[in-house]
């Protein structure tokens, strides 16, 4: 370990390593699993949870006994929000001081833009989410009591689907997730919006707060920015899966519309689906794709390149075609270092992903568009799946090679392919040595 140094990116990413591996170990536990499972399973179930991305190589509702199901959905909960937030947020609630090391790694846990007013922002966020979560449950409750009769399970499915829908982790007690309330208004609207409030992330719900008490007079351009290509994607996204979905006779008008939105909503990270998936048309998969890899906003629950680096890269473009030397965002000019970020990280994912669905393809024998949805499901943490015969996702059928690629990738993702190749890099050592300009051919 001579040279090794406990960087926030090294930190953070092997924060969620080492809660990966207890709830991995819980998993495997007799108390946990209905029937016998082999560890990868329950490391995929550990790290598909801890990511909050969704996917599933075990049936919660017949595999898990409850203990199995709470250990997931405190996985969920740790992972939507950050094992080292939680921590730093008792020491806060215990009148620790905090030194720099724990505010730099709490403010890249959380994507907050500077160490001004962090520890009061972690202190009012935290019982803000509970209590998102808790009225959640309580929406829900009536529709699942309605579905399961028993007021105990309903209870525990309706605070288990709030969580894992405020989290974007997609992880429903039920074996089919939510396809039985498809023509459900109320579950659609609820999930929704839970799935979109944990979406928009942290610090664009705290400036609401704040605009909404006048301590703010106006919103920022990163929530403007947030609030804008959020809903294009959605409207944009609703309507290119309702094209599709017009010409299926399963389906009801009303079936079609919800199934329509809720899809475009959930495939930007949050995984749930009220239809199968590999009835959809390629077409339809390839939308869904590109609305998982987009993913959601910065600071969120959510994962993807984000909608704002999705943003940033366009406007670059649009500027570099139109002739203009700055990149400007609601008349706001926006610095280099932002702009080249945006870049960078567009083209790690890129990179990323395709060398991903290709080696997956060949190692498991599958085609390329299946490989590229469950590779892309997996990064963008979403965890909507073509799925396999059994119910499952399809990593179900995957070797243990296949497996453990879908595990690599669920953690690249839910730390930031960036962040990921930082950790893995060491720390930043900026030169002040500036050398000769190469002029190349482009």
């Amino acid at each position: 370990m001579r040279g090794f140094e406990w960087t926030p990116h090294r930190i953070l990413l092997f924060s969620y390593l080492g809660v990966i591996l207890v709830g991995s170990l819980l998993l495997y536990m007799p108390f946990c699993v209905r029937r016998e499972v082999g560890y990868l399973d329950a490391l995929f179930t550990a790290t598909s949870a801890t990511t909050v991305t969704g996917l599933v190589v075990l049936d919660t509702e017949k595999d898990l006994t409850i203990w199995g199901k709470l250990v997931v959905l405190s996985l969920i909960q740790l992972g939507g929000l950050g094992y080292m937030t939680f921590t730093t947020y008792f020491l806060i609630v215990l009148r620790k001081k905090l030194g720099l090391r724990e505010r730099l790694i709490m403010a890249e846990s959380l994507n907050y833009p500077s160490m001004h007013g962090l520890v009061r922002f972690v202190r009012r966020m935290m019982p803000i989410i509970f209590f998102v979560e808790l009225i959640g449950a309580l929406a829900l409750f009536p529709s699942f009591l309605f579905h399961l009769k028993d007021p105990a399970e309903a209870l525990f499915a309706s605070l288990f689907h709030s969580v894992s829908a405020f989290n974007n982790a997609g992880f429903s007690t039920f074996s089919n997730n939510l396809t039985d309330f498809r023509g459900d208004i109320w579950v659609n609207v609820v999930v929704g919006f839970l799935v979109i409030l944990g979406g928009l992330g942290f610090y664009v719900i705290y400036e609401f707060i704040l605009y909404a008490r006048g301590d703010l007079k106006r919103l920022s351009t990163h929530t403007k920015l947030v609030l804008i290509s959020s809903i294009l994607l959605t409207t944009s996204g609703s309507l290119l899966l309702f094209i599709d979905l017009w010409r299926s006779q399963k389906f009801s008008f009303v079936e079609k519309i919800l199934a329509s939105l809720f899809h475009s909503i959930s495939a930007r990270t949050a995984g749930f689906n009220t239809l199968d998936i590999s009835e959809l048309s390629e077409a339809s998969q390839f939308v869904l794709i590109n609305l998982m890899f987009v993913g959601a906003s910065p600071g969120g629950t959510g994962g993807g390149i984000k909608t704002v680096t999705a943003v940033v890269v366009f406007l670059a473009v649009l500027s570099y075609i139109r002739g203009k030397p700055e990149v400007v965002v609601l008349g706001r000019r926006l610095i280099d270092a932002q702009v080249h970020r945006a870049m960078v990280i567009l083209s790690l994912a890129f990179a990323y992903n395709t060398l991903m669905a290709v080696l997956l393809a060949e190692v498991e024998g599958i085609r390329l568009i299946p490989a590229l949805f469950e590779v892309v499901s997996a990064f963008a943490t979403v965890g909507l799946s073509l799925g396999n015969p059994q119910g499952l996702s399809l990593s179900g059928d995957f070797s243990a090679l296949g497996k453990s690629l879908i595990i690599l990738t669920m953690i690249t993702g839910r730390v930031g392919v960036l962040g990921f190749m930082i950790a893995l890099v060491g720390k930043e050592r900026p030169s002040h040595v500036r050398l000769p300009e190469a002029r190349l051919l482009l």
